[in-house]
């Protein structure tokens, strides 16, 4: 006999007070930053190049640049390929915003990509619909840590003469082809804030091989650095004043970062070692559709999410799975993606004022984002994170997160009726776009 759920009475499948995750600040940046304050290196600090060159060799570049977080170097990558008004840049709206807000925010305007439903990510397909001769650049985000097919990726902007510019904020460690993602577009983007698998508390870096967008993005948000480049730089001119940003980083957050640096690997070994045995452990749970990744990727998990099948459950909400998986003390949460392309910001008047970027005459024509995007949409209502990172070598919990989705499906006809008794069959849940939106008592 089936044990009932716990959300109608049953035991926990999930003991929550067992550990999954590490701190995310490493014991070694508590003793650096202890030294950088008695040095007062509080606003500026050597570590920042140190790790900047250590960051190039790992991702396997000539240049990085540290930002004070991913947003940033996502405007300072749009801005040092030449992305300005009236020009358009591919995007996903399967993202968090950030992928999209900077460019407006030098002035462009998106057009948003669908995805493919197996691998959640752009493709060259999906990308190529969405060319015009107004395209500058393409955005392309690793999203979960799965790399996106950059090969045809690459070939379609070439022939193109189109930019692209990689956001990795989910991948750090991720690798296509055998080159680090961040390697293999014009630019790479990486995000470390503190959820994310590099962790700075807030920060971001920037790479490239690229001589002239390393100085460019040094020019737009980095006046600090413009007096040192070469003499035959044409931005060391404009070092009393930059372009008026200012992306400098904490170095404080860099020392969290150089110390996360030295365990990623062996972290996302971890990581990949427990997240692929749960899904071992649940290839046969038919209501559940784990990512894909193409044959030349190598996944790292930056985030546990999968897609929802309810035709496999009896047609239960995304909202009654969650709050009976969180009762059985998973933590679970649903995705916050695929709704950019709909949003106010992009669906109304230009939000700088004179109707910039959205109607501005260098642009030309009206713009209007919000075509169908069928999978994208699709999967905003139905993709949600199964647990959370895995980090320890201890595989107990791994187990029980198995046995509270098997309860699931053991108890399917008491869920049905339970979702009808309470009317949740329509209810949803709300949330405000971020990468973690964890199924909350207040959701419940």
């Amino acid at each position: 006999m089936a044990e009932k759920l716990a959300l109608l009475g049953g035991p926990r499948a999930v003991d929550t007070n067992l550990t999954t995750q590490i701190p995310i600040v490493a014991p070694a940046a508590y003793k650096t930053i202890n030294d950088m304050m008695i040095k007062g290196e509080i606003s500026s600090s050597p570590i920042v190049e140190k790790f900047e060159k250590k960051f190039c060799e790992y991702i396997g570049v000539n240049y990085s640049l540290c930002c004070n977080n991913g947003t940033t170097t996502i405007q300072d990558a749009l801005f040092a390929v030449g992305v300005g008004a009236g020009d358009e840049v591919v995007v996903p709206s399967f993202t968090f915003w950030a992928s999209a807000g900077p460019v407006a925010a030098v002035n462009a305007v998106p057009v948003f990509a669908d995805i493919d439903e197996d691998t959640q990510t752009v493709t060259a397909q999906t990308i190529e619909r969405c060319i015009t001769k107004k395209t500058k650049a393409i955005v392309v985000v690793h999203v979960w840590g799965n790399p996106c097919d950059m090969d045809p990726i690459m070939e379609l902007a070439k022939a193109r003469g189109i930019k692209v510019i990689e956001d990795c904020s989910h991948a750090h460690g991720a690798k296509y082809n055998g080159k680090m993602v961040g390697s293999i577009g014009d630019v790479g983007c990486f995000s470390m804030q503190g959820s994310k698998l590099l962790a700075a508390g807030e920060g971001g870096v920037m790479v490239t091989n690229s001589r002239e967008y390393y100085e460019r993005a040094c020019a737009l948000g980095h006046y600090e650095r413009l007096p040192w480049l070469p003499d035959d730089s044409p931005y060391k001119k404009y070092a009393l004043t930059g372009f008026g940003y200012k992306h400098r980083i904490h170095p404080f957050a860099v020392a969290i970062a150089d110390a996360a640096l030295d365990r990623l690997d062996e972290l996302n070994r971890i990581r990949t070692e427990n997240a692929e045995y749960l899904e071992e452990l649940l290839s046969d749970v038919g209501y559940i559709k784990f990512l894909k990744s193409y044959d030349k990727a190598q996944r790292v998990y930056g985030y546990n999410y999968v897609q929802y099948l309810p035709e496999k459950l009896g047609g239960i909400s995304t909202f009654t799975l969650l709050k009976a998986l969180s009762e059985e003390g998973v933590c679970c949460g649903s995705c916050g993606y695929g709704k950019l392309h709909l949003s106010p910001f992009y669906n109304g008047e230009g939000p700088y004022g004179h109707g910039c970027p959205f109607d501005c005459p260098h642009y030309g024509e009206k713009y209007t984002p919000a075509r169908k995007l069928e999978v994208t949409e699709k999967l905003a209502d139905t993709a949600f994170m199964i647990a959370p990172r895995f980090e320890t070598e201890d595989k107990k919990v791994v187990r029980q997160y198995a046995l509270a989705y098997r309860k699931i499906l053991d108890n399917l006809d008491e869920l049905v009726k339970y979702e009808i008794d309470n009317g949740l069959v329509s209810k949803k849940v709300e949330n405000y776009g971020s990468s973690i939106n964890i199924f909350e008592e207040e959701d419940k």
